[in-house]
């Protein structure tokens, strides 16, 4: 039986992970990577025995305590616990298949990562490709992994196979056998060993003005906006509104994929006008997706209007902290930033302004800040309401993960694929990963509803991605 010390109560952030799982408003993320090393049985099942006597985050999920309605506690109803025992053969599948490819990744979307069970929040399916190659592919939760923590479970794993005995182990983790591996008490919650999450008293109060005085809320609201200085980027979302389609946001996990491979030479000739125009990658492909949007997409779905975009930017939290924190590799320490952005008409101009603002929300932490209001809200009531209602979603979310570097010389990365769902949330998403050989993999996600829109007679995600991929390497080139 776990002791008291293994349990603890999760925080604000993790609280609105478990109203997404448990209500099935998303189902999990997954990094799916080639190694150098092929594994079996055997292998993995020793490496993981390693691995999790070193990190005990892989052995927690959350355990509902009281029989009610997590909406009426706000997910205070849940425990974080130490699992009684994690058996291979419960979290690692081995499968055959053809070649890993979209319709292989929307099948792993599916796959849900239940709480309240005997079973961490993470699994592994090992694919045999036809051709004699193997992928690894791990899929978890989002409550208690982001995109980086999942680069670091590989980097962890190929380190561990590195040096793994060709020793099976069913049994890769047993509280009793284990115990003293454990730390004295449970690790706690990623948002609460530092301040980056701690909302300004200002935000607090304007949070309940908009709860019980929401008049007073719109006319502040008002007087800010005509008082924000105005440039050619501000957005008038009278005549140009956000991009929505006229299909109500319905609770379908549905996920469709996309991949776009980058060869190094191709990334040379990228990152060499980015740095020529003092931008990024993350602006560069963000802008030229939806540019792309503009020119296809958005004619399918309404040629009446002009549509200004929404874009999410995954920022990394661990960056604004000394080396112990960083070297918080696993829960989730991410957030949104929020750029809005008229129609791109100057598809540079807009990569500068776009670049422009998202250093101002890293350097000003903002987005952190609403984050930690999850603390102040009831999640279970806010993706309630967004279930039937137009509108609503990102436009488009985007994940640099960057150049991910190899643990160690024996068993290294050689390729990335980086899938996430839609879930409620977003429209399209656009998750980058790039190996240590410098090349880089673009996984595009999009609802399916964009599959039903034609133009001129032609599937419109068909003419989307047949320009996105020329987009993306001859714009560097003009």
């Amino acid at each position: 039986m776990v002791q008291p010390q293994h349990i603890r109560k999760p925080e604000f952030n993790e609280r609105y992970y478990i109203c997404r799982c448990t209500e099935g408003y998303s189902s999990n993320f997954s990094i799916t990577a080639k190694y150098s090393k092929q594994v079996n049985k055997e292998l993995l099942s020793n490496a993981l025995h390693s691995l999790i006597k070193k990190n005990s985050w892989l052995t927690h999920n959350y355990f509902r305590t009281e029989d009610v309605h997590g909406s009426l506690t706000r997910g205070k109803n849940y425990e974080v616990r130490v699992l009684d025992s994690i058996k291979f053969s419960d979290v690692v599948t081995f499968r055959n298949i053809n070649t890993y490819n979209e319709e292989i990744a929307e099948e792993v979307n599916r796959n849900m990562v239940p709480m309240d069970t005997q079973l961490p929040l993470w699994r592994i399916i090992v694919f045999h490709e036809s051709s004699g190659d193997q992928l690894l592919c791990i899929y978890v939760d989002h409550s208690n992994y982001d995109g980086l923590a999942v680069v670091q479970f590989h980097k962890d794993l190929t380190q561990e196979l590195a040096n793994a005995e060709e020793k099976f182990i069913e049994e890769i983790f047993s509280y009793q056998r284990d115990f003293e591996y454990l730390p004295k008490t449970i690790m706690p919650a990623a948002e609460i060993i530092t301040d980056l999450y701690i909302p300004s008293y200002f935000k607090i109060i304007r949070h309940y003005l908009e709860k019980y005085v929401p008049f007073l809320a719109k006319f502040t609201n008002w007087i800010t906006s005509i008082f924000t200085r105005k440039t050619k980027f501000t957005p008038n979302l009278g005549i140009q509104p956000l991009f929505h389609t006229k299909k109500p946001v319905e609770r379908n996990l549905e996920t469709k994929f996309k991949f776009l491979n980058f060869t190094p030479d191709q990334v040379v000739k990228i990152t060499k006008f980015c740095r020529s125009q003092g931008i990024t990658l993350t602006s560069y492909f963000n802008v030229l997706f939806l540019k792309t949007l503009e020119e296809t997409v958005f004619k399918a779905v309404d040629p009446s209007l002009e549509f200004s975009t929404s874009s999410l930017i995954a920022v990394n939290g661990r960056r604004y902290y000394s080396e112990d924190i960083k070297n918080f590799r696993y829960g989730t320490m991410i957030c949104g930033d929020q750029v809005i952005l008229p129609p791109v008409k100057d598809a540079t101009s807009s990569m500068k302004y776009f670049h422009q603002k998202m250093v101002e929300n890293i350097k000003s932490k903002v987005s952190f800040k609403l984050v930690g209001m999850y603390n102040h809200m009831n999640c279970w009531e806010f993706f309630k309401r967004k279930i039937g209602k137009i509108g609503g979603r990102f436009t488009l979310t985007i994940s640099n993960l960057g150049k991910v570097e190899n643990s160690n010389s024996e068993c290294k990365l050689e390729k990335m694929y980086f899938c996430s769902n839609s879930g409620v949330v977003y429209n399209f998403l656009l998750n980058m990963t790039t190996t240590p050989n410098n090349e880089l993999t673009v996984v595009v996600g999009y609802i399916p509803e964009f599959d039903e829109y034609e133009l001129d007679g032609t599937n419109i995600m068909q003419l989307f991605f047949d320009k996105l991929q020329l987009e993306f390497l001859q714009y560097c080139q003009a």
